[in-house]
C-alpha cells in the first residue's frame, strides 16, 4: 500500500504500533548497528523527544547529516521488516524520512521533528537507554548537554513498574529520562538548600547537581507501581547527597525533602510516610 504525505499536516499516517516498535528494535541488525542506536538515543534525550538533525549535531558535534541518515535507516528497517505500506515522497519517489518521527515545522529548509509516540513508549518498554544504578544515572546525563531543557513540571502520571534486570544481582533499571526531568524540575538547584554552590558541568556549562531517589529503589518490590518517576527524585549537591548516603546528621535532609515531596508523592499513588521513610534509611 502507498501512503502520501498529509497535504495538511506535513506528515504520512502510518499506525507502526507500541508492540511492533518493540518487534523492531528487539532486531539484531538495529540492536547491533551503534551509529543507528547512538542517533536514536540522542533524539530520545532532546526535550519532548523533539529536535532538528542541525540542533543535535551542534549539541554532539557531529555532521548534521549523521541524524538524517540514521533517521531513513531506522524507517527503512521498519518498512521492510513490517512490508504493510510504502511512502512516497513528494518527488514520486519511496522514503523512509516520517516512519520514526513527526514533522512538526520547517524553517529556513531546516526540519523540526519529534519522534513517534509510539516509538517512544517502545524505546521504555525495552529500557534501551535505561541505567542500573543511581551513579550510572547521574554519569550518563553528565555526557548529555541538556542546556535547552525547561524547566519541567511533574505530570503526577502513575507509572508501571519496570522488568527487573536479572544479572549477578536483580535490580530495576533506572531511566535517566525521569532524572533528567527532576533535574529541570528543580532547575539544577540543590532542592535542600539552593543556595549551595557548585561547578558548572562540562558540556552545556549548567550547574553540576546529582539526582537521588528519595525512597530508595530497592524498596521498590514493596510498591505495585514504578517509583522511579520524576516526583521520587529530588535535585542535590554532591555534598549532600552524599550526605544523604553517608552523614551522620541526615535525618535532617531527609525530613525536610519529604515534606518538599510528600503531596507530589501522594498524587502518583505512592503513598508513605515519613516513619517508614526513614526506617529505609537504617535511622
Amino acid at each position: 500500500m502507498n501512503v502520501y504525505r498529509n497535504l495538511r499536516t506535513h506528515n504520512y499516517d502510518i499506525n507502526i504500533s507500541a508492540n511492533e516498535w518493540i518487534e523492531i528494535l528487539s532486531l539484531p541488525k538495529i540492536q547491533d548497528n551503534d551509529n543507528m542506536m547512538s542517533a536514536l538515543e540522542k533524539w530520545y534525550l532532546a526535550p519532548e523527544y523533539t529536535a532538528s538533525c542541525k540542533s543535535l549535531g551542534e549539541r554532539y558535534g557531529r555532521d548534521h547529516n549523521f541524524f538524517s541518515v540514521q533517521n531513513r535507516r531506522l524507517g527503512q528497517f521498519a518498512v521492510k521488516h513490517l512490508n504493510q505500506f510504502r511512502l512516497i515522497g513528494d518527488s514520486g519517489k519511496e522514503t523512509y524520512w516520517g516512519v520514526a518521527w513527526i514533522e512538526l515545522k520547517k524553517e529556513k529548509g531546516i526540519y523540526t521533528v519529534r519522534l513517534r509516540p509510539e516509538l517512544v513508549d517502545a524505546i521504555k518498554a525495552l529500557g534501551l537507554f535505561a541505567q542500573d544504578t543511581d551513579d550510572a544515572v547521574n554519569h550518563y546525563l553528565q555526557k548529555h548537554d541538556l542546556s535547552q531543557e525547561k524547566r519541567f513540571e511533574f505530570l503526577h502520571e502513575k507509572c508501571e513498574k519496570p522488568t527487573l534486570l536479572k544479572r549477578t544481582t536483580e535490580s530495576y533499571p533506572r531511566d535517566p529520562i525521569a532524572s533528567k526531568r527532576a533535574l529541570c524540575h528543580a532547575e539544577f538547584m540543590c532542592e535542600f538548600d539552593a543556595s549551595h554552590d557548585t561547578f558548572p558541568r562540562m558540556i552545556d556549562g549548567l550547574p553540576y547537581m546529582e539526582t537521588h531517589h528519595l525512597i530508595p529503589l530497592k524498596y521498590a518490590d514493596r510498591f505495585n507501581i514504578s517509583i522511579d518517576v520524576p516526583e521520587n527524585i529530588v535535585c542535590l549537591c554532591s555534598t549532600c547527597h552524599n550526605r544523604i548516603h553517608y552523614g551522620r546528621n541526615r535525618k535532617e535532609l531527609i525530613e525536610y525533602l519529604w515534606s518538599l515531596r510528600k503531596n507530589d508523592l501522594d498524587e502518583v499513588g505512592i503513598n508513605i510516610d515519613l516513619s517508614e521513610i526513614i526506617r529505609f534509611y537504617l535511622i
